[in-house]
């Protein structure tokens, strides 16, 4: 891999990651669309609050895995700092959604989407680890 691709790579994790997170919302979809639905409802049930619900999920998983693809190296560490600038972000939307909730008078509660959301980061980082493990392992293999 010649510097500049190296670089180059290091650049876009960051955004290459967020991007693919959000283009899998369109597979996401796809699948329910055509395995829930011939239309929009089946059985009465409208497709739209599962994409709600499962959006966040997705992106999540998906934001941490992409990250740990594109990554030229340390892939393992690129998906903990990918948690924990997910992390961090989640835990300061929740504070203000709070704090301004609290100044506002309104009820706020943590809802599904959001914990979804951690779960999915949380269960991304779980795959990277262990997609980590099976590459040491294969590496030491080959020795």
């Amino acid at each position: 891999m010649s510097t500049i691709e190296y670089w180059f790579r290091w650049i876009a994790v960051f955004p290459g990651s967020l991007i693919a997170g959000l283009l899998a919302t369109f597979p996401l979809h796809w699948i329910l669309y055509f395995t829930l639905a011939n239309g929009e409802t089946i059985s009465g049930v409208d497709i739209k609050p599962i994409e709600y619900l499962l959006y966040p999920f997705v992106v999540a998983i998906i934001y941490i895995l992409a990250g740990y693809q594109i990554a030229p190296e340390s892939k393992f560490k690129t998906a903990i700092a990918l948690f924990g600038i997910y992390f961090f972000i989640w835990l300061a939307i929740s504070a203000i959604a709070l704090f301004n909730g609290s100044i506002l008078g309104t009820d706020l509660q943590f809802s599904g989407r959001t914990i979804l959301s951690l779960i999915g980061a949380a269960i991304g980082l779980c795959i990277t680890k262990i997609l980590n493990k099976k590459i040491i392992l294969c590496k030491n293999l080959k020795q």
